[in-house]
């Protein structure tokens, strides 16, 4: 059996996949996670809506308009409660960029963000990393 794919008259340049929309992350309490990402982070809640049994669908970026967001998803079996602060495997989950990298450094820092260092210079610009407050690890980021 062979698959044909028609891509004619597809809008745009033939890309199949032009952005990622959304990042799952999972967390213990969905209210805690909203208060670290937007009093600690900055981010600003996007979406925040209860539909069906229970379920709550919390979206958060760094700013509103942001293209891409994160979903802060409660952990509610024993396989993703295992993976709350460890999604990555320790590596880095997610790099955010940043135009001012001292600024945000010392006003998160400030306000209570555990980094992993001082920002230093790295390839392409400086560079820091940081945990969320279940232990996933975030570099924070400034272009050259």
């Amino acid at each position: 059996m062979q698959l044909e794919v028609n891509l004619e008259g597809k809008e745009g340049n033939g890309d199949m996949i032009i952005k990622a929309a959304q990042l799952t992350i999972l967390v213990k309490d969905q209210e805690e996670a909203k208060q670290f990402y937007t009093e600690r982070l900055g981010f600003e809640v996007c979406s925040d809506m209860e539909f069906g049994q229970g379920s709550r669908y919390l979206t958060v970026a760094p700013r509103e308009e942001n293209e891409t967001l994160f979903e802060l998803v409660k952990a509610d079996t024993p396989e993703q409660i295992a993976l709350i602060g460890k999604q990555s495997a320790e590596q880095v989950l997610i790099m955010f960029e940043t135009d001012d990298i001292e600024r945000d450094y010392n006003e998160m820092k400030e306000g209570g963000v555990v980094f992993n260092g001082e920002p230093v210079p790295v390839p392409g610009g400086k560079g820091v990393g940081f945990e969320d407050l279940y232990g996933n690890q975030f570099d924070l980021f400034q272009p050259e």
